[in-house]
């Protein structure tokens, strides 16, 4: 079979050849029964190693204090069976912490007497005894540990020889890690027995002795101490604790009995006290849990009788208030050991993808007045100099539209041609064979334009618009021929053009109410409880008309206004309660651009200044205090177009 440049399965997902071999982009790859990464595009292909397909239990011990250096792996894909011993930490400890990239996986600390040492686990080679790597800056056991792809954080801890409980905080250099562990900012006070997940720019350390506090650690800030954060549900310790990009889950732990509670942080709003989901299924402590972006495992720990056990539990993250289901076991009984695996904190750390297409829809055309288009321009992100490609087109000329996607179809609803009724019309656009016009699905509940949209891989939801109104529209991605379903409210009514999301919200930005006055206004949208009204979050730096892209960690909400603004702001979706913060502008002062983008870069194409433009300016999203780059131009000058991508977050 073919895989061209774009082609994805989602977030999370990896694709398992049935022959040999595989033609990606034109280059022969692999054999049967290689993991391929769907983030391999443009020329390029590497297969992926079992890291995107399995995790990792190292030490603990067991029933006379029998410290353990085993190494058990479990298949995700094939979880009730019992894990598969693999190779030896380099001593028998317990205690210990653990994480993680694609690649390898980093176990540090624990043992009595305690021990600073790290190990290292070479995912394609787990056969064979792990190496020994550089230290921890100081010897202890009952740590915890959380990391992104080029870091790992190791917090809290009992120290051995007076020691006694530690706030300390060390970061280890997966690039460079055979050195002693740098210390950087502590935790706001000093425990043991804590646990911790993240997600690629923040980690969250939770519970322990003597404290049910939740601590935040800004990885591009880790010099200052950690802050504190919504507590967990009640003061416990013990706890097993793994996550996705979104979403952080505590299960278990003592308090002071062992319980079988499992909570859930919200990474976007840590700020509130952390709410109950399900259950594990048995009281247990002093587990070990890790998982992708779809599941969390826990394995091991104590429970009342046998005190200590193998047993792995299983949750499902898009189904968290069910009770853990049972899976296989671990090649033995312990507890107080570690895990990590290649896909923990979610595909959004490692799998996202980095290349891709934007397409550019429909809009206005001309220096004044109301001339629409309907064509539909391409952006090949790795080639952005050149001037974009003009594809299919929608099934009527129009502006004001919105837009949205997933990996494989884009989807345009609403807007107007300027002279006949406005449009309740959504159109969708067929990536992979995006030269074709553009096949006429379900309508929007009601005629609108100038809305904005987003989305996740799933559905689609298109807010507010012109005849004034505060509706979200939901299109249902596998059902797309129906009308769409109006869901809750946006707290204003208003028309809007910037959207943005992760997998679990969207947050719709600016816009001008019926009065008319620009406004500041976000709100946000719970994907899982989209019935409800959308809730206020923390503002734009200013009262303006704007586009919207992101990744699945911040939103950019670029220029605006009325006369016309280059103001860029950015949106931390971990923090959103907060006035967005200014970044650096666009390259000129224009409004009505529309936006897209992947996971490192966003692009803003067209708008007015009043006049039409077709500039394309490319933000970087690590860089974001630089003044965004020009790149190729859209086909012809166009304003108030509708944006998506193939490399939905």
């Amino acid at each position: 079979m073919a895989i061209v440049a774009g082609d994805s399965f989602g977030l999370g997902d990896f694709f398992i050849l049935k022959s040999n071999p595989v033609i990606i982009d034109g280059v022969s790859v692999g054999a049967a029964g290689t993991t391929i990464d769907t983030k391999t595009v443009g020329n390029t292909a590497s297969a992926w190693s079992i890291a995107q397909t399995h995790g990792w239990f190292g030490g603990g011990y067991a029933s006379g204090f029998t410290q353990y250096s085993t190494l058990d792996r479990i298949d995700f894909s094939n979880d009730a069976a019992t894990a598969s011993p693999r190779g030896q930490l380099s001593g028998a400890r317990y205690g210990l912490a653990a994480t993680g990239n694609s690649n390898y996986g980093w176990f540090g600390g624990g043992g009595f007497p305690s021990y600073s040492i790290v190990n290292r686990i070479d995912f394609s080679n787990d056969s064979a005894t792990v190496s020994v790597r550089g230290v921890l800056s100081l010897q202890r056991r009952y740590l915890s540990a959380t990391g992104n792809s080029n870091y790992g954080w190791w917090g809290g801890g009992y120290s051995d020889g007076g020691g006694g409980p530690k706030s300390t905080v060390d970061r280890v250099d997966f690039s460079n890690d055979s050195p002693t562990a740098s210390v950087r900012g502590p935790l706001s006070s000093t425990r043991i027995i804590l646990t911790a997940t993240g997600n690629s720019n923040y980690g969250w350390f939770g519970g322990g002795q003597p404290a049910s506090t939740v601590d935040r650690i800004d990885f591009s800030n880790d010099l200052a101490t950690a802050i504190v954060r919504g507590p967990l549900s009640s003061a416990k310790y013990s706890v097993g604790a793994t996550g996705n990009s979104n979403y952080g889950w505590f299960g278990g732990g003592t308090n002071p009995v062992l319980i079988s509670t499992v909570d859930r942080i919200d990474f976007s709003n840590d700020s509130a006290t952390i709410s109950v989901r399900g259950l594990l299924s048995s009281v247990r402590g002093r587990e070990a849990a890790t998982g992708n972006s779809n599941y969390g495992w826990f394995g091991g720990g104590n429970t009342p009788s046998p005190a200590v056990v193998s047993t792995i539990d299983r949750i499902d993250f898009s189904n968290d208030l069910a009770t853990a289901s049972v899976r296989g076991l671990l090649s033995l009984a312990r507890n107080n050991l570690a895990a990590t695996s290649g896909q923990a904190r979610s595909s959004s750390t490692r799998l996202a993808k980095t290349l891709g297409y934007g397409w550019f829809g429909a809009g206005l055309t001309v220096p004044s007045g109301i001339t629409t288009i309907s064509t539909v321009d391409r952006i090949d992100f790795s080639n952005d100099s050149v001037t974009a490609l003009v594809r299919g087109s929608l099934s009527q000329a129009r502006y004001g539209l919105g837009a949205t996607g997933n990996s494989n179809y884009g989807w345009f609803g609403g807007g107007w041609d300027g002279s006949s009724p406005i449009f309740s019309v959504v159109n969708r656009i067929n990536f992979s064979n995006d030269s074709a016009a553009a096949s006429v699905r379900g309508p929007l509940s009601s005629a609108r334009y100038r809305m904005a949209a987003t989305g996740n891989s799933n559905y689609g939801w298109f807010g507010g618009g012109r005849l004034p109104t505060a509706v979200t529209d939901r299109i249902n991605f596998s059902n797309d021929s129906a009308t769409a379903s109006p869901r809750g409210l946006l707290s204003v009514i208003r028309i809007i053009r910037s959207a943005t999301g992760n997998s679990n919200y969207g947050w719709f930005g600016g816009g001008i109410t019926p009065t008319p006055a620009s406004v500041s206004t976000v709100d946000r949208i719970d994907f899982s409880n989209d019935s409800a009204a959308a809730s206020v979050r923390g503002p734009l730096s200013s009262a303006r008309y704007v586009g919207g892209t992101g990744n699945s960690n911040y939103g950019w909400f670029g220029g605006g206004g009325y006369p016309a603004v280059s103001t860029v702001d950015r949106i931390d979706f971990s923090n959103d309660s907060v006035i967005a913060s200014p970044r650096s502008p666009l390259s000129a002062a224009r409004y009505g651009a529309a936006a897209t983008g992947n996971s490192n870069y966003g692009w803003f194409g067209g708008g007015k200044t009043p006049t039409t433009v077709a500039t394309v300016d490319r933000i970087t999203f690590s860089n974001d205090l630089v003044t965004a780059s020009t790149r190729g131009p859209l086909s012809a000058a166009r304003g108030y177009s509708g944006a998506t991508s193939n490399t939905t977050r």
